[in-house]
C-alpha cells in the first residue's frame, strides 16, 4: 500500500484553502484502486493561524478593534461559518493528528512513502502564517518529497531578504517541483536548477459534477443575485460591483466580511457561509464577480457568468485567463461596465482546457509519487 501525506493550507478558514486541501486529496485518490493507497493531510496549524481565523481577534489594533465590532454585530453567523469550516475539515478531508508546532512535527513524523507540499500559497515567504515546515523542513533528507501546483503568491520575491541559501537547499532536497502558475516558477529559478512543472491548482482538477455533490443546498433569492467575492477590494472595486448591481439589477450577495467599507453597503451579507455553502453560491449565481484566484477558478469550473475585478494584474489570475482566452473578462476601471452582460463564456473552451490540464497533472502525478 503506498502511503501519502500532504502538507498544505487546509485549516486557513477562507474558502479556496480548505477546497484546494479536499480537491488533491480527492485526485490522487483517483489514482489508485481503494485498498491501494492511505492518504493523510498532515494537520499542522499554529496558534499564529488560530489567531488569524478565529471570531474575534485578540490584538488592540484599529483594524482588530473594528473587525470584532462586525464579528460582534454578526457574531450567530460568524461562529456558524467557524463551526462548518471545522466540520468540512473533520469530515470531508483525510486528517492526521493535530500538530501545534514544528517540535511537535520532529517528535511525531507522520509516516509516509511520499510527502507532498500542496497548492495554495504554502510557499509564499511573504504570507503573515508562512512556516518553513511547508518546505519539509523537519523531514530526514532521505524522505520523498515532491510538490503539486504550490504557489508562492502574486508577487516577484526578493531572496537576499528570506535567507534564499536555506531556500535553496529545501527545495533541492525535492524530488520533483509542480509549481501553480508562472510567476511562482520565475521565483523559484532565481534560486533554483532543478527543473520545475506548472500545474494547475487542485480545484480544477475535480469535474463540476464532483463539486455539486458536496455542494449545500443554500439558494438565495432563486439565484437571482451576483456574488462578488473579493480577499480585500478597494473602494473602486466596490464601487464597480455597486454600479454592476444597478444596472443588471440584482442584489449582491457577500460571504465574508471584506473590510470597514462593508459596514456602510447595502450588500446582502451571508457571513455563516462555509465551504459547501460557497459551492451552491457560485452554482446558482446569476454573475460572479471576483478579485479571487479561486473565485475565478470556480467560476469557470461551474461555467458561470463571471468576471474578474483588476484580474489583469494578478498574474495567478491573468494567467488563467489568458490559457482560457477570456482576458476580456477582466474589469479594470469603472468605464468597463458597459461591456457586462449575463451571457456565459465559452464552455468548449473551458472544458477543452480543463480536460487537457488534468491530463498533465495525472501524469505528472503518476510519475512524481511513482510506484
Amino acid at each position: 500500500m503506498k502511503k501519502i501525506a500532504t502538507i498544505t493550507f487546509h485549516h486557513a478558514h477562507n474558502f479556496g484553502s480548505a477546497l484546494q486541501a479536499y480537491a488533491l486529496q480527492q485526485f490522487v485518490l483517483s489514482l489508485y484502486k481503494e485498498n491501494d493507497v492511505e492518504y493523510k493531510i498532515i494537520d499542522y496549524y499554529t496558534e499564529l493561524q488560530e489567531e488569524l481565523y478565529s471570531v474575534y481577534k485578540h490584538d488592540l489594533s484599529i483594524k482588530s478593534i473594528i473587525k470584532n465590532l462586525v464579528a460582534f454585530l454578526y457574531s450567530k453567523q460568524l461562529k456558524d461559518k467557524h463551526q462548518k469550516f471545522e466540520d468540512f475539515l473533520k469530515n470531508r478531508c483525510m486528517l492526521t493528528r493535530r500538530y501545534k508546532d514544528k517540535q511537535e512535527l520532529r517528535e511525531d513524523i507522520p509516516i509516509a512513502d511520499v510527502y507532498i507540499s500542496g497548492s495554495d500559497q504554502l510557499w509564499n515567504v511573504r504570507a503573515e502564517d508562512f512556516d518553513s515546515v511547508y518546505y519539509y523542513d523537519f523531514l530526514a533528507d532521505s524522505c520523498k518529497r515532491i510538490s503539486y501546483a504550490a504557489s508562492l503568491g502574486p508577487l516577484q520575491i526578493d531572496w537576499e531578504k528570506y535567507d534564499y541559501k536555506k531556500y535553496k537547499d529545501l527545495i533541492s532536497k525535492y524530488k520533483s517541483i509542480s509549481v501553480r502558475e508562472k510567476g511562482s516558477y520565475n521565483n523559484l529559478e532565481k534560486i533554483t536548477d532543478i527543473k520545475c512543472n506548472i500545474n494547475v491548482d487542485p480545484t480544477l482538477l475535480i469535474s463540476k459534477e464532483e463539486w455539486q455533490k458536496i455542494e449545500s443546498k443554500e439558494i438565495y433569492n432563486d439565484g437571482k443575485y451576483i456574488l462578488l467575492y473579493c480577499l480585500e477590494p478597494s473602494k473602486e472595486q466596490l464601487k464597480i460591483a455597486d454600479e454592476i448591481s444597478k444596472k443588471l439589477q440584482l442584489p449582491i450577495v457577500i460571504l465574508r466580511y471584506n473590510n470597514k467599507n462593508d459596514m456602510f453597503n447595502h450588500f446582502v451579507k451571508k457571513y455563516d457561509a462555509g465551504p459547501e455553502d460557497f459551492l451552491a453560491y457560485i452554482d446558482h449565481a446569476a454573475l460572479v464577480l471576483s478579485s479571487s484566484f479561486h473565485g475565478t477558478a470556480f467560476s469557470l469550473i461551474y461555467h458561470k457568468p463571471f468576471y474578474v475585478l483588476n484580474g489583469i494584474n494578478d498574474n495567478r489570475i491573468s494567467e488563467i485567463l489568458n490559457k482560457t482566452n477570456m482576458t476580456e473578462r477582466s474589469l479594470e476601471s469603472i468605464e468597463d461596465i458597459k461591456n457586462v452582460n449575463l451571457n456565459k463564456p465559452d464552455e468548449k473552451m473551458i472544458d477543452l482546457f480543463l480536460e487537457n490540464e488534468r491530463v498533465r497533472s495525472e501524469l505528472y502525478l503518476r510519475e512524481a509519487i511513482g510506484k
